[in-house]
């Protein structure tokens, strides 16, 4: 038999639950790594087939410290973490030097090329690009909270109902049994929904060690499709057959079906977590934002060359020479190298970014903290569970001693009539 879920990796309960004044004192969890910026979750299992350790997952930032000038050299957990950008950043300084060394040995005298018509169309093209990704930005944010809250936070919130209504309706200690196969198969249904947007739900040893499913469960789970909410079918069985035989009333069954269907739509595709992951923002918009962003690139690019050239060109002559400064050329060369890196970056890592919010269900450390999560939804129910089987005397008191008198509790009644003959 499935022990009941009571503890969590490494035999310890509540990795997460809010710590007493005493345990301010104490260490952090070594499962907990807290650093200036950054705090990630770092959980010794379940490790995969070649016994590595799940990847480390962001659980929260300093705010302090991400405003502070520190940001600049923050690196890890950000946009500019993605090789991506930087490939881009050097293909465009490429473009740059590329230009700069055309205009510079090609045109005998650079200082007379007319750079205005080139600043026009870059300044025209930057202001319109920063109005679409501020617009495409703030559409991916609104996206990524939807899918945590609209989506996994109504699955989340499906399984602690279920919880609490199993609490409240069974707290007797012989009815555990039933309560953890129910608390398995909603954490098993969490699992899938990860293991299912990764595409790596074919196979589903992972889920046996863990001690959600059993070797039964397994091969009978990995011959059907849609494996998250095949779990809520499956809880929803167990209630139907309790109903069945006489041991849960027809409206707990409405109750708990209601509560299934929410947690079973939170996984699908109709408006689920797959809904917002089996739809892309619209080819044509994202490939039209693209090719902007590139055709600014390839713009800006050839201006900071353009400029570079003819600063290269001034600092060579001498400065008695129509009054020519080197000061001011070798700053305007020094900002085109800073815009040409800095300003490709902040383009590129904007829209990158703005893909990568689209699908935060993998294993990186940007994503959802996975484990994290199923180890606080482990915790909410078992606390629930608990709470229920261990009612404080005053509850029990104040229920024996609660009285009503008659009428004062109205329940749902039909009262079916012969309807005259004048209606039909």
């Amino acid at each position: 038999a499935t022990p009941l879920l009571t503890r969590g990796p490494g035999g310890r309960r509540g990795y997460f639950a809010r710590r007493d004044k005493q345990a301010d004192a104490a260490p952090p969890h070594p499962h907990v790594l807290e650093g200036p910026c950054l705090t990630v979750h770092a959980p010794p299992e379940p490790c995969d087939d070649q016994g590595r350790r799940p990847p480390r997952q962001l659980l929260r930032y300093n705010p302090r410290y991400a405003g502070s000038v520190f940001a600049l050299v923050q690196l890890r957990g950000t946009a500019f973490a993605s090789w991506a950008v930087w490939l881009h950043v050097l293909g465009y300084a490429a473009v740059s030097a590329a230009v700069c060394a055309a205009v510079f040995f090609a045109y005998p005298q650079p200082e007379l090329l007319h750079t205005e018509r080139v600043n026009e169309l870059a300044s025209y093209a930057a202001s319109l690009l920063s109005a679409l990704l501020a617009l495409h930005l703030a559409a991916a944010v609104q996206r990524w909270w939807a899918l945590r809250t609209g989506t996994l936070g109504r699955l989340w919130s499906a399984v602690a109902d279920i919880s609490m209504v199993l609490a409240a309706h069974l707290p007797q200690p012989g009815s555990a049994a039933l309560k953890s196969l129910i608390l398995r198969y909603s954490l098993a249904s969490f699992e899938l929904t990860f293991m299912q947007a990764q595409g790596t739900d074919g196979v589903l040893g992972a889920l046996v060690k863990q001690e959600l499913l059993s070797d039964d469960e397994k091969r009978k789970l990995e011959e059907l499709v849609s494996k998250p909410q095949a779990m809520w079918v499956w809880i929803a069985g167990i209630l139907q057959r309790l109903a069945e035989r006489g041991r849960l009333s027809s409206r707990m069954l409405v109750l708990f079906y209601g509560i299934c269907a929410r947690a079973r739509s939170a996984v699908g595709r109709g408006q689920g977590v797959f809904a917002y992951l089996d739809t892309q923002w619209p080819f044509p918009y994202v490939h039209l934002l693209w090719v902007f962003v590139h055709l600014n690139s390839i713009a800006l690019a050839v201006k900071r060359g353009m400029l570079s050239a003819v600063a290269i060109w001034n600092l060579r002559r001498a400065e008695r020479e129509d009054k020519v400064s080197h000061a001011d050329n070798l700053h305007v060369l020094l900002l085109q190298v800073f815009l040409v890196i800095w300003a490709q970056a902040l383009l590129h890592a904007t829209l990158e970014e703005s893909s990568r919010l689209g699908e935060p269900f993998g294993d990186g450390l940007r994503d959802f903290p996975r484990r994290a999560y199923h180890e606080w939804m482990r915790s909410d129910c078992e606390a629930l569970l608990a709470a229920g089987e261990a009612l404080p005397a005053e509850v029990l008191q104040a229920t024996e001693e609660f009285e009503v008198r008659e009428g004062d509790l109205v329940h749902d009644c039909v009262a079916i009539v012969e309807a005259p003959h004048a209606f039909l």
